[in-house]
């Protein structure tokens, strides 16, 4: 039995549904995919190309959502990341390794002690 080739729109429709896609084959046309359908495509094994996924800022309802305070930074009930990028040498690079040193531990502890020991310092 032949596959019926459908769009992802039908898909959409189908699977909110809650029907089988089993017989059919997604063929995408150029009709962009609300990024929460593309979640839904993805759970049912169908990937949507990255350029037709968009999202709405506005349609998104935050209200459920706490504000940030300064509190919770304190408190630890929220942290602050940072990223950075780090060039080492093949031989830091090995020691890291071999001492399976936690490096996010390791420049946090650092640079807190750093830190201390600067403003520890008299100034001139």
């Amino acid at each position: 039995m032949e596959k019926a080739i459908i769009n992802q729109q039908t898909a959409i429709q189908l699977l909110k549904a809650n029907k089988s896609l089993a017989h059919h084959t997604v063929r995408f046309d150029q009709t962009p995919v609300e990024a929460l359908d593309v979640i839904l495509l993805g759970k049912n094994g169908i990937s949507v190309p990255k350029e037709l996924i968009y999202y709405d800022d506005d349609a998104i309802d935050f209200s459920d959502d706490p504000d940030l305070t300064d509190e919770d930074l304190q408190t630890g009930n929220i942290k602050w990341l940072v990223n950075a990028k780090l060039s080492l040498d093949d031989e830091v690079k090995d020691w890291i390794k071999k001492e399976q040193i936690n490096l996010n531990t390791l420049l946090s502890n650092l640079l807190t002690h750093f830190y201390k020991d600067v403003k520890s310092l008299p100034k001139v």
